[in-house]
């Protein structure tokens, strides 16, 4: 019987231990991110080498193929610009806040930034400040001073960098 209770009790502790936002999302990188923020519950702007580890992380996941996958972005700018003499048009895209997401969401703390290669026929259905979901492969790697952690105000922010994407799908909110 006083296994059983011993049991019972390490069972209770272990399903009310705080979970870190966004454990249980179907979004790749806020998962991934709350997986992180899990391991290092404590981690502030200045434990450094937590900070260094974090870019990396993010800088290595950026070359997984599902790594836009169900990430809401929204569009900000279309440019017209030269990559290797080559013209092409960049759509900036940025991930946004929205009040109507879950609370328990960690979507509202990343921020993301992609800069995606599209099409003319890409660029005649995009409307800037609309959202969008995004499908691409990785054209340019990000770069390690664009990923960190701000904190103010008490609030953490995770910026989880920019980078360069060929964009195959461009599909509305």
């Amino acid at each position: 019987m006083k296994k059983l209770v011993i049991l019972f009790l390490a069972v209770l502790l272990v399903s009310c231990t705080d979970k870190p936002k966004g454990f249980d999302s179907k979004i790749f990188i806020e998962k991934e991110v709350s997986d992180f923020i899990g391991l290092n519950p404590k981690w502030t702007k200045a434990d450094g080498i937590t900070t260094e580890r974090f870019k990396h992380k993010m800088i290595n996941l950026s070359n997984e193929p599902n790594f836009l996958n169900d990430m809401p972005f929204k569009l900000l700018a279309i440019k017209d610009t030269t990559i290797n003499t080559l013209p092409f048009k960049l759509a900036e895209f940025v991930t946004f806040k929205d009040n109507s997401r879950d609370p328990k969401s960690l979507l509202n703390d990343l921020v993301l930034e992609i800069s995606g290669v599209v099409s003319d026929e890409q660029v005649v259905n995009l409307k800037i400040d609309q959202k969008y979901f995004l499908t691409g492969s990785l054209y340019r790697q990000g770069k390690r001073a664009s990923v960190d952690l701000v904190e103010a105000d008490g609030a953490k922010t995770y910026r989880l960098g920019r980078y360069t994407f060929s964009l195959t799908g461009i599909k509305p909110l």
